[in-house]
């Protein structure tokens, strides 16, 4: 499989180390990665059509190359769950962060809940890339439950992984959600330790924080990739 990396070049040119979110999702997708249906847009028209052609609730995220940390800038929306709030939203938005270089906004149908987890890489100074997994979203820190293995790894491994952070019962059906399918969170570790190989001359960091994992499937929700100095 071919994966798209016009993104890195397009990156590098504008002195950016860092992709923004509709860039690494190209990357990501082009491997397999999972996640839900999105698009890029440009106006409330697209966004509306997107919308009613994967139907509601949405998220908008503003993609600029001003802003790494969304959260920071208010700059991403959940929720949204009619034609009316997406119009607002939308707008507000455009209106609010039309100073730093907006380069379209990012729209997404929101997946149902479910067991947030972490993937992620990064480059240990003597190992070189490593693959960790964990429990995600807002617990990632407060938990600090994250497994690594050297990349690329096996799907042996990556099940492993998984069966030793010390969290078992969070994976296993936690307060009425559905336990986890290991074996598609293994695939994914394994695709994103191949890809830390693959491109190991360009990728100095990945995190998938959250992946959610419900009855549906495995999705990653939120993605970014920091770059190399080139």
């Amino acid at each position: 499989m071919k994966i798209e990396s016009k993104s890195i070049d397009v990156a590098y040119k504008e002195g950016r180390d860092f992709l923004l979110e509709h860039e690494a999702l190209k990357i990501f997708e082009s491997v397999g990665i999972t996640f839900p249906p999105n698009a890029l847009v440009n106006n409330t028209k697209e966004a509306l059509a997107f919308a009613k052609k994967v139907g509601y609730p949405v998220v908008i995220k503003a993609m600029s190359p001003k802003i790494l940390h969304k959260s920071d800038y208010k700059a991403v929306v959940i929720g949204i769950n009619d034609d009316d709030d997406l119009k607002a939203k939308f707008d507000d938005m455009k209106k609010r962060l039309a100073k730093y270089n907006l380069v379209g906004i990012l729209i997404e149908k929101q997946v149902k809940k479910g067991t947030e987890l972490i993937i992620g890489m990064n480059i240990d100074p003597t190992f070189g890339p490593v693959v960790a997994f964990g429990i995600g979203g807002i617990l990632v820190e407060a938990i600090s439950d994250v497994t690594f293995r050297l990349c690329p790894t096996t799907k042996k491994r990556a099940l492993r992984m998984i069966n030793e952070i010390k969290t078992q019962k969070m994976l296993n059906g936690f307060r009425g959600l559905p336990p986890i399918d290991r074996d598609a969170i293994a695939e994914m570790i394994v695709k994103v330790s191949q890809l830390a190989i693959d491109l190991e001359d360009y990728i100095k960091e990945i995190d998938l924080n959250p992946i959610i994992a419900n009855e549906d499937g495995v999705f990653g929700v939120d993605a970014r990739i920091i770059l190399k100095k080139k």
